[in-house]
């Protein structure tokens, strides 16, 4: 039995995500959505890895700062996201790659570890 199919788990309200880390514990990417039960999250993990072959990804420079952010899309729809922002276009393009090299080999780990929501995207006012 998994905490998901528990009647007692404690707050309902949680989701689960996935990420991909590095042998030193950085967070290469996540999923692009969270999942309901944490089967339903590994379901989505094994098929991505399936998948492999036919990932996409994809680089954005956002307007508003000019970082630059990737996402991985399978079959057109974006299924991971960077963790992070990159000062420079090769940055994201390297790291985007370091993910997709990384994701056949990943392994998928027993356990959850509480994770804050994402931060808030704040638009700097002008004067």
């Amino acid at each position: 039995m998994t905490p998901d199919d528990d009647a007692s788990f404690a707050d309902r309200k949680q989701r689960t995500a996935w990420m991909l880390c590095s042998p030193n514990n950085r967070i290469l990417g996540r999923g692009k959505q969270p999942f309901d039960t944490e089967t339903q999250c590994r379901e989505a993990v094994l098929a991505l890895v399936r998948a492999a072959d036919r990932l996409t990804p994809v680089s954005t420079a956002l307007g508003s700062s000019g970082h630059w952010v990737w996402r991985v899309e399978l079959d057109g729809v974006p299924v991971a996201v960077s963790h992070r922002s990159y000062l420079r276009a090769r940055e994201c393009q390297y790291n985007v790659g370091r993910f997709l090299a990384a994701l056949p080999d990943g392994l998928l780990t027993d356990g959850r570890r509480s994770l804050r929501e994402p931060p808030r995207t704040v638009e700097r006012m002008t004067a």
